[in-house]
């Protein structure tokens, strides 16, 4: 298996001086924090996730923070914060609004509150879409559950109802029912990152295939790192898109429609720094924007870019937020290997799981890089409905000469799932 080639940081970063505010890094902290500690950069964590959610993803995010502040709605972050601040950076989906405030106080480089807060919001996303001219589902907004099933029958069957700050899928239902709208009325009133829900998504549900396409800005030009193709096991409605992601190859067809689109959107909600990860939906008249976040992706793939390709995304994140242009504006990625993702569901109720088969034997699968699961026999499981509730995450990287798709198929023949309902 061929290794990347791993770069140096880049000199010019070397003789700044000021300190990194990295808000909410904690789902992907540790590596933004290394590039930082390289650079000669200490860095100030700001999190606005509360602490009890912050403590469970990950208890150790406020390691190698020279300060860690709480923004809990009371504390003047800015005040906090003594000396210069070379860059502000959002490291999750619910930094980016904030990072955007913090970047403007401190006059450092950054994309615009506004821009910031349309691909934060998607009630404000939506409305930015449409007049821009870009295609996105037709929606209303619901502050009230009670109000959801009158908003349904205006947008028709089949329906999606998704929380308007949410992430990861984290109570987005697909509604084709009366039964779909009692799990609406169950559902929490909290988001991913434990957030008040203020509102609701009451949106048309778009048929198609889905795709998420990341790249890069700087100074009004736009780089398309990859595109992957959300593959589903049949093609029934779905409300979780968690199931095979694969990268999509150099010579596919769509890989050239996905990048101009990709630069329409970016344009349109006039990003001009930084990553950021597009999500669309190929529907009968062409391709409907589901949403846009100007971070770098989740689910581990920039793990995957460092291993199998020449980019380097932490570096060139923080590159641009001090004001350097990105490596990657220059020299697109060049990839050692197609990569992609299973992710192993509980498809029936939460349950106690007794066995997951397979796993073993799917390691030694050639195309196969690792197996990760957090679940061991005896524990009680959840039904898998969203980012985090998989049951285990197999990481692909297809050398050339193998097929991804095929590579995915064998992992799905290989391992299967034993949980026992409770």
């Amino acid at each position: 298996m061929t290794s990347a080639v791993v770069n140096t940081v880049q000199e010019p970063l070397r003789t700044l001086t000021g300190s990194v505010v990295l808000v909410d890094g904690v789902l992907n902290g540790r590596p933004f924090k290394k590039v930082c500690a390289d650079a000669g950069l200490p860095v100030v964590g700001v999190y606005t996730i509360e602490r009890c959610r912050l403590d469970a993803m990950a208890a150790d995010h406020a390691s190698g923070d020279a300060m860690a502040l709480y923004d809990n709605g009371s504390v003047d972050i800015t005040a906090c914060v003594t000396g210069r601040v070379a860059a502000v950076i959002p490291a999750t989906e619910p930094a980016v609004h904030r990072a955007a405030l913090l970047a403007r106080h401190w006059g450092v480089p950054a994309n615009s509150v506004e821009t910031a807060y349309a691909c934060r919001d998607k009630r404000a996303m939506r409305r930015r879409a449409s007049a821009r001219g870009l295609r996105v589902p037709r929606f209303f907004a619901v502050r009230d559950v009670k109000d959801i099933p009158a908003a349904v029958r205006r947008v028709g069957l089949p329906a999606i109802v998704k929380p308007a700050t949410g992430a990861a899928s984290h109570n987005v239902i697909l509604v084709r029912g009366p039964a779909d709208l009692d799990r609406v009325r169950r559902a929490q009133r909290y988001d991913l990152f434990g957030g008040v829900i203020d509102e609701w998504l009451v949106e048309e549900y778009v048929r198609g295939r889905e795709f998420a396409i990341n790249t890069f800005s700087f100074g009004g030009r736009h780089v398309v790192v990859d595109a992957w193709e959300y593959r589903q096991p049949s093609d029934a409605d779905y409300d979780n898109p968690y199931w095979d992601f694969v990268q999509l190859g150099p010579r596919d067809q769509m890989r050239g429609r996905l990048a101009r689109f990709a630069r329409q959107v970016l344009s349109g909600f006039e990003v001009h720094i930084g990553p950021a990860h597009i999500e669309a939906k190929l529907g009968p008249d062409g391709l409907v924007l589901i949403e846009i976040g100007a971070r770098l992706p989740g689910a581990g793939i920039p793990e995957m870019w460092e291993r199998y390709s020449d980019l380097r995304a932490y570096q060139d994140t923080l590159a641009g937020y001090l004001g350097h242009v990105p490596k990657v504006m220059d020299s697109p990625p060049v990839f050692t290997h197609r990569v992609g993702m299973c992710f192993i569901r509980n498809q029936g109720p939460p349950g106690v799981l007794r066995r997951l088969n397979g796993v073993d034997e799917a390691v030694r699968i050639p195309g196969v890089a690792e197996v990760i699961t957090h679940w061991h026999p005896g524990d009680t499981v959840p039904t898998t409905r969203d980012l985090g509730t998989e049951l285990a995450k197999v990481r692909l990287a297809v050398p050339p000469g193998l097929s991804i798709v095929d590579v995915a198929g064998r992992v799905r023949e290989t391992i299967s799932v034993d949980v026992e309902p409770v």
